[in-house]
């Protein structure tokens, strides 16, 4: 019997790592049909919960105008989560009408940020997650969660207070809402800071299933979850071959794509941590989305292997002659 995952995976590769395409010209737009064949593959490979799709404004993000035919169309695959963004509540009345079951509202706890990126103050924003908490409580099945952008780092406004994202928090429980991921959304964010902010919300709310969704500008998104998960978080949102990045920086967002779910799920398995995902299999899925949109994976474990990869490597060469400096061969 498979160990009881320990660390929950959501994939995010079908919204989050195709809107970045709204800035780039050399990406080919996978079609439904190859979404589908994603979404499928990632199923596959044992990943519980997949962000399919986001039901915003088709002008704003073309790559996404097909959010309902992707909704209409998934694979029925029991203990499969299926989820769709949306970011205000004809969104959510949208992914309710194509048969969505779990949205997930979204909000930046940045004042600045969050008026560039939904073109609505936080107090609109918040309003706007309270209706769709409500209208989710009046449909059979519905549930939601809330997805906090810039929780750590603005690029406008600097570091968000601890107080400032306890206070939004704090809200989206009193609506009802159980599950919450908080957003290193520009990748540049600490282990340290991770881990004492994680710490605070868990704390508070311990019944709360608090998610990370890390960035990887720096290279600390492992590090950063790895001090997410020793203080509580249970959720982790990656994106095979680690593409993505927030449509509203004021630089490129190539160098900031979300941490390859290859790579949380290789640290994982190397710590001994369940996730109940195949690496192999999401290894695959993240090749098929290098071909499909023409850019290579930012997964190191694509591209490098696993240890145990290494090892077997080495193993075969363990009597080869010795290679490099020659005084070392005497």
């Amino acid at each position: 019997m498979a160990e009881e995952p320990q660390a929950r995976i959501v994939e995010v590769l079908l919204r989050d790592g195709l809107q970045t395409m709204v800035y780039e010209s050399d990406w080919h737009v996978p079609t439904t049909e190859e979404k589908l064949e994603l979404i499928e593959m990632l199923a596959d490979a044992g990943i519980p919960e997949l962000e399919v799709t986001g039901f915003v404004h088709p002008k704003v993000i073309p790559m996404l105008a097909d959010a309902s035919e992707v909704v209409q169309r998934l694979p029925d695959r029991p203990g499969t989560v299926y989820r769709a963004l949306v970011p205000n509540l004809r969104g959510a009345q949208r992914a309710i009408a194509a048969g969505c079951t779990k949205l997930s509202a979204l909000i930046v706890a940045s004042e600045t940020y969050n008026k560039k990126n939904s073109n609505m103050t936080l107090a609109e924003n918040v309003e706007q997650i309270r209706q769709i908490t409500e209208l989710a409580k009046s449909e059979k099945d519905v549930v939601v969660n809330v997805s906090m952008g810039c929780c750590f780092l603005c690029p406008y406004e600097g570091e968000q207070s601890e107080e400032h994202i306890l206070g939004l928090i704090e809200t989206f429980v009193g609506f009802g809402i159980t599950e919450v991921s908080i957003a290193d959304s520009i990748g540049m964010a600490n282990p340290r800071m991770v881990g004492k902010r994680v710490k605070a919300i868990t704390s508070r709310w311990p019944e709360l299933t608090l998610g990370m969704h890390m960035h990887d500008r720096t290279g600390m998104a492992l590090a950063n979850i790895v001090a997410a998960f020793d203080n509580g978080a249970t959720l982790f949102e990656t994106c095979a071959g680690g593409y993505g990045g927030g449509i509203s920086m004021p630089v490129s967002v190539l160098g900031m794509g979300n941490v390859p779910t290859e790579d949380v799920v290789n640290m994982f398995d190397e710590m001994g941590i369940p996730t109940g995902v195949d690496l192999g299999a999401v290894r695959k899925a993240a090749e098929r989305t290098a071909e499909i949109i023409g850019l290579p994976t930012y997964g190191r474990v694509s591209k490098y292997g696993t240890y145990q990869e290494f090892h077997e490597l080495a193993l075969q060469h363990i009597d080869a002659p010795a290679r490099g400096n020659s005084a070392l061969q005497k």
